[in-house]
């Protein structure tokens, strides 16, 4: 399955099928690269073809127009955390279609540090599409705080999407979307999220009876 259809097909998963309007142009992809002197790895071009005008990439953390891209210590950066405290981005020299991405951490003054991710482009931005439903990108979200067996209930019941090295994992079962991050036995916390009130209510029954209880956000 190409990069295109795999994002379709997660998007479409959680939400209502995309038109031709949630994605950007070849063209707006094109300035952006001629303004760096960059290429795209496909995982990237593909994301921004389908799905790179949808409001879902804003609605937490901030996906990049290709005239923001910019690029730091040879890293084309392509997001940013909803308080600027983080940024994403991948080596503008790697080979490949689907490359490392690294995360970045402000240190103002003093630049940004990056770390790698641990997950390739197409990873992360299906990690990051559920990421942004579960903060408020869906109509209802609630979170709590879960047990390492309450997780491994949940890897069992729902679908693993993908992973990020600093401790998160995105799942998702009938329509709707979670995530887990932390590590280890005390800090594990669930956010999940539905597009509407009988969504949520139903996905609120599913985790109920799971030993699981949301705190409506």
């Amino acid at each position: 399955m190409g990069y295109s259809d795999r994002y379709r097909q997660a998007m479409e998963t959680i939400s209502e099928p995309l038109t031709a309007k949630d994605g950007l142009s070849a063209g707006e992809i094109g300035e952006g690269e001629s303004r760096l002197g960059i290429a795209l790895p496909e995982a990237l071009r593909a994301y921004y073809l389908t799905f790179g005008r949808h409001a879902l990439n804003r609605a937490y953390n901030r996906l990049y127009a290709p005239k923001e891209w910019f690029i730091h210590d040879g890293r084309l950066v392509f997001m940013e955390e909803h308080q600027a405290v983080l940024y994403w981005g991948f080596p503008i020299e790697a080979a490949g279609d689907d490359p490392m991405v690294y995360q970045g951490v402000n240190l103002r003054d003093n630049g940004i540090e990056w770390h790698c991710e641990d997950a390739r482009c197409a990873e992360f931005m299906l990690v990051m599409m559920h990421w942004q439903a579960v903060c408020g990108g869906f109509a209802c979200t609630g979170m709590t705080r879960i047990t390492p067996a309450n997780l491994e209930r949940i890897r069992e019941r729902w679908s693993l999407v993908g992973t990020l090295g600093g401790g998160m994992q995105a799942f998702t079962q009938r329509g709707d979307a979670a995530c887990v991050i932390g590590e280890g036995e005390e800090d594990l916390e669930l956010f999940a999220a539905s597009r509407t009130e009988a969504g949520y209510e139903r996905l609120d029954r599913r985790l109920t009876r799971m030993g699981i209880i949301l705190n409506q956000n």
